[in-house]
């Protein structure tokens, strides 16, 4: 075991305290972790920023390495990643439902190197990422985990009508078959090379989406989405409150400035030829 505070320079913080709650910077801290566990995830960590196009955040919280419960946290071996703050932008992981495409351009890198990556749409993991080593990187139709990750990209990354509900069927195989051909890569996804492929291009696009999608009417319609996941006690009021701002005359004519349109194809050609 080693004790770290930080991972490639970048300082460790805890946030689930009173006087730190989830969703704050926290306070650094130190954590005991598996030395070979921690070598994967520094690389793995350096992958991510090495791409995602807000670069080397200043602060990353996680929920705990080494805890003590059953699982490979009892081996300082999985890692419980909270959020990421750079100094202009932070992702917290409850926000994916409008921060999507940030999300799943992370998370795309992360299953890269974790044969374990449990998130948002996972049972218990709304509020941080659950990553670990206990399996190879590889894809298994009978992995709910693997198969969430795989359909929220359709849905959110490549814009497809697909249910997502973590279990692979002929929607989901036919739709990966599509997609997979329009990439330029080889079926099966369960053949391992065909899946890092996958995994890398889609984390490239999904990034590259992170820098193309910054409208106000995109950001709007992400704030649609947060209201319809709210508490229906909830969402009727903030709904009401959304659409008499949408209704008014001078917002119609600011948003009809805007266009959240953008080009799929052009993006993957992009990405594609880089």
């Amino acid at each position: 075991m080693k004790s770290i505070n930080s991972i490639n320079g970048i300082p460790l913080h805890y946030a689930r305290l009173i006087n730190h709650p989830y969703g704050s910077k926290g306070e650094q801290r130190n954590f005991l972790v598996d030395e070979a566990f921690l070598i994967t995830l520094e690389k793995a960590l350096q992958e991510v920023f090495e791409h995602c196009p807000l670069g080397v955040p200043e602060i990353i919280t996680t929920a705990g390495i080494f805890v003590n419960k059953p699982g490979q946290h009892s081996h300082g071996k999985a890692f419980d990643l909270d959020a990421v703050f750079w100094e202009e932008e932070t992702l917290i992981t409850m926000n994916f439902v409008h921060q999507k495409e940030l999300y799943l351009g992370i998370e795309s890198f992360l299953r890269k190197h974790f044969g374990i990556v449990l998130n948002y749409h996972y049972p218990n993991h709304k509020d941080h990422w659950h990553i670990d080593t206990s399996v190879p990187v590889d894809y298994n139709e009978s992995s709910k985990s693997e198969t969430l990750y795989v359909q929220l990209v359709l849905k959110h990354i490549y814009k497809e009508e697909i249910l997502v509900d973590g279990i692979w069927g002929r929607q989901t195989a036919g739709t990966v078959k599509e997609v997979f051909n329009k990439l330029g890569i080889n079926t099966p996804i369960s053949t391992k090379v065909n899946y890092i492929k996958f995994l890398d291009i889609t984390g490239k696009i999904a990034f590259k989406l992170c820098e193309e999608k910054r409208t106000p009417i995109h950001l709007l319609n992400n704030l649609t989405e947060v209201i319809e996941d709210l508490p229906q006690q909830n969402r009727i009021a903030a709904r009401e409150a959304l659409n008499s701002f949408l209704d008014h005359n001078e917002t119609e004519l600011w948003l009809g400035n805007f266009s959240d349109k953008y080009d799929l194809d052009t993006v993957i050609s992009t990405v594609l030829n880089l």
